[in-house]
């Protein structure tokens, strides 16, 4: 007993002088942990001459959304040919992101050129572009200082130094192809001072910074906000925005712009293929995520509608779904693709288009999870779709894809007849 009770001290002991070390280390401590870990390969080197060039440890700052979620960035910015890194980062006295740049020197050694701080303490999405003439590529970074408040920064790397060339507030941005300029253009979208939605479009000039092209305001008497912002093309060739914003008292119906850049009169303007009140009372849609977008991926941006009988062919009660038919506005046939989109699980499946406006919409007596696709009778079933955990058996059914560790089923009765000979089931689900 004494022997252990020896033990049990020494041990008190020994957590009481690394509690004493680890409150008087705290602060320290944490600053450690909120650096992140030495890494291999070139990163590693990249964040050692990083630190060298410091003289203490960076954190680095992983971007929140986006494709590009590394805090390293790999690209030519300076246009000769050879891969260039940047780094985001913070330190000890800079809360705000920063971008440093760094090179190879001829001895291959990662070498800091320069740095530049950011705007906010975190990088929403990065993005590579290429705005300016030259091979060199640019740097767009999206801030969120809060929900409401989104910067758009734009970095390029000239004589050795990081330059911003462009820093302004922005709900949304996109990076197209919009006028005939070899290189990109810049895209913003915002809020006008009248309370409607700004679209401004900006492109370089020789000098490599950017000129205001167009300016457009949108409706502010239907327009709270906007929700997306997608560029394509156009059946006869041309560059389109097509731009969807929230509309309604309540702010949370959607309704599309179709717009086009002028080149004589160097403006963004309506597409007359379809007047805008036509196209705002057309694309009127109750469904929040439902944006347009290039479905199919032809290049084309597909407007979603939903057709006011389709609310009426609607029986089913257990799943939020909805008859959609998405259109190309710039063609003379408009209709692109009808099918059926369930919102829960965010997938849209397309059906024959000779089935629009003869389909009714049921909860399946037979199957759990599922719906059925009737004549308008009620009388002649279609097809059947259905919701199936991943172990669940598919003999006899499509399997079309899985979301969220779901399966999606579909089954084609035998009696039914398609017309269309490009139809096929397994290559009919959209994940939106």
């Amino acid at each position: 007993m004494k022997r252990r009770a020896r033990i049990l001290a020494g041990l008190l002991a020994c957590l009481m002088l690394a509690g004493c070390n680890g409150f008087l280390g705290s602060r320290a401590s944490m600053e450690e942990l909120l650096r992140a870990p030495q890494l291999a390969g070139d990163y590693g080197m990249i964040q050692s001459a990083l630190n060298e060039w410091l003289g203490e440890s960076a954190q680095l700052k992983y971007p929140l959304s986006g494709e590009l979620v590394s805090p390293f960035l790999m690209s030519d910015y300076d246009g000769d040919g050879v891969q260039d890194a940047a780094v985001l980062y913070t330190t000890s006295g800079t809360p705000n992101v920063c971008l440093a740049l760094l090179q190879r020197d001829t001895e291959g050694k990662w070498k800091v050129k320069d740095a530049i701080e950011g705007l906010t303490e975190s990088v929403d999405s990065v993005r590579f572009a290429h705005l300016q003439d030259g091979g060199a590529d640019q740097i767009v970074l999206g801030y969120a200082a809060s929900p409401e408040e989104y910067y758009l920064a734009v970095y390029s790397y000239e004589d050795g130094q990081i330059l911003s060339i462009l820093e302004q507030p922005c709900e949304q941005y996109l990076i197209e192809q919009i006028t005939s300029k070899s290189c990109e253009d810049l895209i913003l979208m915002g809020t006008s001072e009248e309370g409607g939605v700004q679209i401004e479009l900006l492109t370089s000039d020789r000098e490599g910074s950017f000129r205001q092209v167009a300016v457009m305001g949108l409706f502010p008497d239907r327009f709270v906000g906007c929700a997306s912002l997608a560029a394509g093309v156009g059946a006869d060739g041309g560059q389109y925005l097509v731009l969807d914003g929230w509309t309604g008292v309540s702010g949370t119906n959607l309704a599309s712009v179709l717009l086009r850049f002028n080149e004589e009169t160097q403006q963004m303007e309506p597409a007359q293929q379809i007047g805008t009140n036509e196209l705002y009372e057309a694309s009127f849609r109750n469904v929040s995520t439902l944006i347009s977008q290039d479905l199919d991926g032809d290049g084309v941006v597909e407007i979603p509608t939903q057709p006011e009988e389709a609310g009426l062919l609607n029986m089913s009660q257990g799943r939020r779904m909805d008859f959609i038919v998405w259109m190309d506005y710039t063609s003379p046939q408009p209709q692109k693709s009808f099918g059926l989109l369930d919102e829960e699980m965010g997938y849209y499946l397309e059906l024959p288009m000779e089935w629009e406006g003869n389909l009714l919409l049921t909860d399946s007596t037979e199957y759990e999870n599922a719906v059925e696709l009737r004549s308008l009778d009620g009388e002649q079933l279609y097809m059947t779709v259905r919701i199936a955990g991943t172990a669940e058996s598919s003999v006899g059914w499509t399997r079309l894809g899985v979301i969220a560790s779901r399966q999606i089923q579909a089954r084609l009765e035998p009696d039914a007849v398609i017309e269309d000979p490009l139809y096929r089931l397994s290559r009919s689900l959209y994940i939106l």
